[in-house]
């Protein structure tokens, strides 16, 4: 073996041994965290893992409780033959998605920098207060169908439009949140990056998905309308989410929220008219760009959004900050927001505004559009070099 390829795969071994190490260290930082108990997991998940396990685990699926997709009750359904209390696996399961999530954040980053920054992305990532927050203390699943989302921008990354359209329908089977990407695809698919037959591969995924549920004795209807009736359960115009709405009354009538999708859906119309009316590459950092101001774009003008529905934002923020360091600012004031909303609803905090939050966020959204509006402009990242952006 030649002195070269030893070095090299002594620094292979390095990095690996470097990100074992940090999940050991973040899985013992969260397992410092399994005895809170949170009123989700009293009120929801601790009757759904009692009535999966007491009735069979996997042959229980076909019983309608809950208001979740079953691809996340089949998950729970296998955890149930484990001799552990419900609660501590519930809260490794999510957290074995921050270490699913963590992995694209290192391979989307180690794409741009090769050796050591992708280690330090998957590092920053598991230590994210936010993540930490969602499984550990928690007991949210949130990182589940972020990681597929992650996913989905790794292989288009790597011109693997198929695999990464599968991701973010695996994603969508999860979580309807997942949709909040939905429209940085469809650009994409203006675009020509995606082929339209793509567009069979997320109904094919879902109704895959149900199968299994649907086969064991639940009504088939009711599996496909799931997300239908999640998006009736809640009138408030923002549940903690420090987004446009809180700064509308809290006794605002329901026709207001209605009229604000309206007006999200024609939010981002425009979106599209702008971006199929100018020619632009799409990079890897044009991905980046897309992608983040997409998931922070939707839950901002949507009413009825939950406290976590920025944590796809908060990953891909840091990923953003990654391929634009001087952009440190995006990820810091995304996860500060997060941190304190889910504060909020764990811990009843409530020392700062919301509202300041609210602002804070609106600019770094702006921020993020005006990035986008740049680089089209330059139309080539040698231009943007040369000219002395700051990208």
């Amino acid at each position: 073996m030649s002195k070269r390829k030893a070095f090299v795969n002594f620094v292979k071994a390095e990095n690996i041994f470097f990100m074992v190490a940090v999940t050991v260290l973040a899985m013992a930082v969260r397992l410092r965290f399994f005895g809170y108990i949170s009123s989700d997991y009293r009120q929801f998940l601790s009757g759904w893992f009692e009535l999966l396990r007491q009735n069979g685990g996997l042959s229980a699926v076909g019983i309608n409780f809950g208001d979740y997709t079953p691809a996340y009750y089949y998950l729970l359904a296998l955890l149930t033959y484990l001799p552990f209390s419900g609660l501590h696996l519930i809260k490794a399961l999510s957290c074995a998605g921050d270490v699913a999530a963590a992995y694209y954040v290192f391979r989307i980053v180690d794409r741009k920098y090769g050796e050591f920054w992708g280690e330090i992305a998957y590092a920053v990532t598991l230590f994210l207060p936010s993540v930490i927050l969602n499984s550990a203390v928690w007991a949210q699943c949130d990182s589940i169908y972020t990681a597929a989302l992650l996913a989905c921008i790794c292989y288009l990354m790597e011109d693997r439009q198929y695999l990464a359209v599968t991701a973010f329908s695996i994603a969508l089977a999860f979580k309807l949140q997942a949709v909040f990407l939905a429209p940085f695809l469809f650009v994409l698919l203006l675009k020509g990056r995606i082929k339209a037959r793509c567009l069979l591969i997320p109904p094919l995924v879902y109704v895959i998905s149900i199968l299994p549920a649907a086969v064991m004795g639940r009504n088939f209807w009711e599996l496909l309308t799931v997300y239908f009736r999640q998006s009736q359960e809640y009138n408030e115009l923002t549940m903690n989410l420090p987004n446009l709405f809180t700064w509308f009354p809290a006794d605002a009538p329901e026709s207001v929220g209605r009229a604000a999708v309206l007006a999200a859906g024609a939010l981002v119309l425009f979106t599209f008219a702008y971006l199929c009316a100018q020619k632009f590459r799409i990079t890897d950092e044009m991905l980046v760009s897309l992608a983040l101001f997409y998931v922070m774009l939707l839950p901002y003008f949507l009413p009825f959004m939950h406290e976590r529905y920025w944590y796809p934002a908060d990953l891909l923020s840091l990923v953003f900050a990654f391929y634009f360091p001087e952009k440190f600012y995006v990820p810091v004031i995304t996860v500060m927001s997060s941190v304190y909303a889910y504060s909020r609803f764990l811990f009843g905090f409530r020392f700062i505004s919301m509202k300041l939050f609210s602002v804070l966020m609106l600019f770094n959204l702006i921020w993020v559009a005006i990035h986008i509006i740049y680089r089209i402009r330059d139309g080539s990242d040698w231009k943007v070099m040369r000219r002395g952006w700051t990208d």
